[in-house]
């Protein structure tokens, strides 16, 4: 018994190895590697071998007696069993071959093997075990009944299986699976009327059940007859109020007819009654994040994410929508998390980067920014962001101490090498570096910057724009000019060209009325465009048309309310009305957005004299 055992041991490791599925090459020396073609090759004949062995057993056995039959018929079901654990069903089919031969009247065996053929895609091998086994039942097995119909169904043999599941309804006339299968395959005939007939007849003898409904619901469906389909639907709840299937279908609908609203809430009243319901709350998830109800989505989304611990694009979201809605620790903790299960993920870095950058801190968002691989797609907007963060650190490091410290090396250093590193980010890294300089009150350095990419194929008349504010500023005003003409050249109803030259010469207290032509040319082209009405007020302002300029600055903050010029603007002009509560108003939002720290000073200084009721010297049009 025991050089049995030992050998079917061997034979059946050997079987395991040579029949599954092979992952890696295996190497047949220490020189030379199995093809795919060859190893598939292996497997046949190692199969053909072990077959032959078992076989072997199985004739000895049989010829030892009951004993040694029962020992090995043992031995074979369990080797069977774990490869059919292991998704190894060759290895199944082969071993359950030979014990069905061994035990031939075994029906369990035969029935493992004919689920273990269908696993294999040997569908006409199953039907003949199972059409026996049925037989043997003497028709009365519903499983077996119901796995023969299918595999009827799957081979076209159409009138065999609905022959199954009608004699299975006759034995047992609630039994729901065969109703259901055979008016499915009514439904797939065209014969609507038949199929919901038989839904119908087998409701009324399973009472209380809303599967049928359900049914008959997807069979509407099918027909684009939605109405109609909603109406078993919710004929299946009233039967069966906890039958998540019709919620889902119910919920379906209501989105595809862009109800969402409905969907949202059938979901919603459902879960309140089966909280742990997950086939609808994931339904309810996917809805609100669809409508960017990012805010409704966090309570359902937290609970979802408890079921299913290992969903990690799930996690990745619950991480997102926490930093949207400000948690920003719960949303640390969490990509933190999916790092230990991807720490080289780019987008969870980068996401992750994002969230500090958002809080301020730097040096942590500037350290997972770093360790995105330079093969990234998000490598170099990472850069950039880099590169902002040490721009914002070297400007606090120059405002504290009035001086440039290591932050200011650290910054030049950096983005210098991304300036000749990623060329196509050459002209927005020139830009921070620009602005950099220009926050400094180093004008020179700031245009020197712009210049040096100013013929790079990137730089846009955005960057004109900028680079002519810098000359604007440097009182190179023929420069400016030039650079904004370059633009109108290009693209003569360029709203915001007209403006920059209009409120340029006003700027100058040069020709108010050309500086108005050129306003009104920008206003025709856009006239909602805030920080256009703002030129068009301050020109009202500049020749002493007091109100109308308050008219115009005021419809401007509407449109851009943040803005640090409008806000001076509107001061000034409450100013000069002597009206000193609203300009100090408009002051200090003026002061809540500016980014330079010597005009944040001398908007200070200029607050100062508006609480003392005095109309400060920098307001002074002239």
């Amino acid at each position: 018994m025991k050089k049995l055992n030992s050998l079917l041991l061997n034979l059946i490791l050997l079987s395991v190895v040579s029949c599954a599925q092979t992952k890696v090459a295996k190497k047949i020396d220490s020189n030379k590697e199995l093809s795919r073609q060859e190893i598939q090759q292996f497997n046949v004949e190692a199969a053909k071998r072990v077959s032959g062995r078992l076989e072997e057993l199985t004739v000895a056995a049989k010829a030892a007696g009951p004993e040694k039959v029962r020992f090995l018929a043992s031995d074979m079901y369990l080797k069977a069993s774990a490869a059919l654990m292991e998704g190894d069903y060759q290895t199944a089919n082969l071993i359950f071959k030979h014990l069905v031969n061994l035990e031939p009247n075994d029906d369990f065996v035969k029935q493992k093997y004919a689920i273990s053929l269908i696993r294999t895609g040997d569908i006409e091998a199953s039907q003949e075990l199972l059409e026996e086994i049925f037989k043997n039942s003497k028709k009365s097995d519903s499983k077996i009944g119901l796995v023969l119909a299918g595999v009827y169904a799957s081979l076209g043999k159409i009138a065999e299986s609905r022959k199954v599941y009608e004699g299975l309804i006759k034995l047992n006339p609630r039994q729901e699976e065969a109703c259901v299968f055979l008016a499915k395959s009514y439904a797939l005939d065209k014969q609507t009327v038949k199929a919901i007939k038989l839904l119908k007849e087998c409701e009324a003898r399973d009472k209380g059940k809303g599967i049928y409904s359900y049914y008959m619901g997807k069979i509407y469906v099918d027909k684009k007859q939605f109405k109609i389909a909603q109406k078993y639907f919710k004929a299946s709840l009233v039967q069966q109020e906890d039958f998540s299937q019709a919620v889902m279908a119910l919920g379906i609908i209501s989105e595809e007819l862009n109800q969402f609203d409905d969907a949202k809430q059938l979901y919603v009243k459902y879960l309140k009654q089966n909280p742990n319901d997950t086939l609808i709350l994931n339904r309810l998830v996917q809805l609100l994040f669809t409508k960017e109800d990012f805010k409704g989505v966090i309570e359902y989304a937290e609970r979802l994410s408890d079921f299913e611990p290992d969903n990690l694009n799930l996690k990745v979201k619950l991480a997102i929508l926490y930093k949207d809605t400000k948690q920003f620790d719960k949303s640390i903790s969490i990509f933190k998390e999916l790092l230990t299960f991807a720490p080289d993920n780019d987008q969870i870095l980068y996401y992750l980067a994002g969230t500090f950058q958002e809080i301020k801190d730097y040096e942590n968002a500037i350290e997972y920014f770093s360790k995105i691989n330079t093969t990234s797609g998000l490598y170099q907007d990472s850069s950039f962001q880099i590169a902002q963060m040490l721009s914002y650190m070297a400007k606090d490091e120059f405002y504290k101490d009035k001086a440039q410290g290591p932050f200011h090396k650290k910054f030049l250093t950096y983005i210098n090498s991304k300036i000749k590193e990623i060329e196509t980010f050459k002209v927005e890294f020139s830009v921070v570096k620009a602005a950099y300089f220009e926050s400094l009150e180093e004008n020179n350095e700031a245009i020197h910057t712009l210049e040096y990419v100013r013929d790079d194929k990137t730089f846009s008349d955005e960057h004109r724009f900028y680079l002519a504010a810098l000359f604007e500023k440097a009182e190179e005003f023929s420069k400016a000019v030039e650079l904004v003409e370059e633009i109108l050249e290009n693209d003569p109803k360029n709203a915001h060209a007209w403006n920059f030259l209009g409120y340029s010469m006003l700027e100058r207290g040069e020709k108010y009325s050309q500086a108005f032509e050129y306003i009104s040319k920008a206003i025709k082209l856009k006239p909602a465009d805030g920080y256009i009405r703002d030129s068009l007020g301050w020109y009202y302002f500049k020749i002493g048309k007091i109100n109308l300029a308050l008219k115009e600055l005021m419809s401007a903050v509407k449109l851009v309310p943040d803005d640090v010029s409008i806000n001076k603007h509107i001061a000034i002009v409450y100013s000069a009305l002597k009206d000193f509560k609203n300009a100090q108003l408009y002051l200090k939002r003026a002061i809540t957005s500016v980014q330079n720290e010597a005009e944040r000073k001398e908007l200070f200084e200029a607050l100062k004299d508006l609480e003392n009721n005095r109309v400060p010297a920098s307001f002074d049009p002239k």
